[in-house]
């Protein structure tokens, strides 16, 4: 061959692989661009972003302002950092468009601006967090010893030099120089959380009654109000009404995790059962899909502790009373609701699993404090049957959000931790 042909042919290529490069590009950014669509058109990111737009433009015209003003624009701040948090990620993430075209971002377009400015407003509370020196821990540990509140964060006898550590533990930003005590007593209070939850009587009733005075007091039946499964601030308000500490998630996205790792809360997930099937199915949408990791991470969790809860129950129910169980021991109706779900699911293709694997998420309970499963099986477990429902209510906004792709609060994701920490327990417990 020619050098003119050889050269020829060398360009021919490079204009094909230049074309080819070119159209991979487009259909990454396309790809990406949907995704991040969607996570933006999710209707819970979407009102929070109302929310705060409006609550900026609120505080930029009042006259002081207002310090009832000023307290609703914090406290939307505060339920919206986990989730926006997760949005910059998104947006940014290479992972999401390609790492080879993430250089193709439009950092102008209308989505991204919109991101940046209601990080920008976010920005403004953050900023008052700082990480203090670690020669700083003592003084703040001593000053928390003289805080009226600290009977309240150290109900769980968590030693100081423990505390120390852990505060020494932290690398980012944790301490509210505005509120200095709350944040110490949110940082104390959730490490002694995680202490507790290591020990093996997770149900006991002082544990129990301790618990409710951070994470709040959830026995009675709750009727869910609508609103607080698509607007963050409202569902806030609620878990408020509760009695949900607050001080205790109120913290930078980073230094959540951080002091959610340092404690011990999420340092696992529970183990996936194969035998009992997935209980809830992904998104069908693979764009929505890969958007809000946090969500989907919850999901994932929330999918393995189900797992694990029909392995225990019908384990235990088997054992008790045989193979037949769901016949006779099944709250009204249940028996054939379950029958009915297996059969629409069989016809359509899908796999035999245990009739226990049809339950909604709501049926476990049901069946838990059941009067006769309770007093036969399931009592030596939980102690009490209210501790029971009100277990399974903390859990109930966060399954229905992570079903729906929808965002969740730091409040969701601790709650969480701890209710799949104690239920986890329970169950290993019963299996040893």
């Amino acid at each position: 061959m020619s050098d003119d042909k050889t050269i020829k042919t060398i360009l021919d290529m490079q204009k094909s692989l230049d074309t080819s490069r070119l159209t991979e590009t487009v259909q990454a950014c396309a790809r990406a661009s949907e995704a991040l669509r969607h996570i933006y058109e999710n209707p819970g990111i979407e009102r929070m972003m109302e929310s705060i737009r409006a609550s900026e433009a609120a505080m930029r015209v009042a006259l002081g302002p207002a310090e009832e003003l000023r307290k609703q624009h914090e406290a939307l701040m505060r339920v919206s950092i986990g989730p926006m948090e997760e949005l910059r990620l998104a947006a940014l993430d290479p992972a999401l468009w390609g790492i080879e075209h993430a250089a193709s971002l439009d950092l102008h377009s209308p989505v991204i601006r919109q991101i940046e400015e209601v990080q920008r407003a976010i920005a403004g509370y953050t900023d008052r967090f700082r990480l203090p020196a670690v020669t700083e821990t003592a003084r703040l540990l001593e000053q928390f010893r003289g805080d009226p509140m600290k009977d309240i964060a150290s109900r769980f006898a968590e030693q100081e030099t423990s505390l120390q550590r852990a505060m020494a533990s932290m690398r980012t930003p944790w301490l509210d120089m505005q509120e200095q005590m709350r944040s110490i007593n949110g940082f104390v209070e959730l490490q002694g959380i995680g202490a507790a939850l290591k020990s093996a009587a997770v149900f006991d009733e002082s544990l129990t009654a301790a618990l409710r005075g951070g994470l709040g007091d959830w026995r009675d039946t709750i009727t869910w109000p609508k609103d607080i499964f698509m607007d963050l601030a409202a569902r806030s308000e609620f878990y408020v009404g509760l009695g949900f500490n607050h001080a205790l998630t109120d913290f930078p996205a980073p230094a959540f995790e951080q002091s959610l790792d340092i404690a011990g809360l999420r340092s696992e997930a529970p183990t996936l059962i194969d035998l009992y099937g997935a209980p809830v199915a992904p998104a069908d949408d693979e764009a929505e899909e890969e958007g809000l990791a946090r969500t989907n991470d919850a999901h994932d969790w929330l999918l393995r502790l189900e797992t694990q809860l029909r392995n225990f129950i019908d384990d235990a129910m088997t054992r008790t009373f045989g193979a037949k169980w769901h016949k006779q021991r099944l709250p009204n109706g249940l028996y054939e609701e379950w029958q009915e779900k297996k059969r629409k699911a069989m016809q359509a293709g899908g796999k035999d699993w245990p009739l226990i694997s049809y339950a909604d998420f709501t049926d476990y309970e049901r069946v838990i404090c059941k009067g006769d499963n309770w007093r036969e099986v399931f009592a030596v477990f939980f102690v009490r049957s209210e501790s029971v429902r009100e277990s399974f209510q903390r859990l109930y906004p966060i399954r229905l959000d992570t079903m729906h792709a929808r965002p969740i609060t730091q409040d969701d994701e601790l709650l969480l931790y701890v209710e799949t920490r104690r239920m986890v327990k329970v169950i290993k417990k019963r299996l040893n």
